[in-house]
């Protein structure tokens, strides 16, 4: 039971994060593939110290990671688990209808 305790403590914290619209929004963008920061803000337009702030709480929340590669940084999913919930989310809320 301990076990199912800790799980489920674990995914209402990853739902709690994912709770903010736009942080499911750059979530489920990063359900795509990895993006730099000046891909995500065009893509969602979102105003730039609010995407910053959003993928600060992700990071802390150890669903996205990042590189640098010389003045750009890019953001990725980072947790499989994590990934497979926004994943599902994504196909479900997500994806364009053509």
């Amino acid at each position: 039971m301990d076990d199912l305790q800790a799980n489920v403590f674990r995914v209402a914290e990853l739902l709690k994060t994912l709770s903010h619209s736009d942080r499911l929004l750059i979530a489920c963008a990063l359900a795509q593939g990895e993006m730099s920061v000046g891909q995500i803000q065009s893509e969602l337009s979102i105003y730039q110290p609010n995407l910053s702030r959003h993928l600060t709480v992700l990071k802390a929340a150890r669903i996205v990671t990042f590189r640098k590669e010389g003045l750009s940084v890019f953001y990725r999913l980072s947790d499989e688990k994590a990934g497979q919930v926004i994943a599902a989310l994504h196909h479900i809320y997500c994806e364009r209808k053509e």
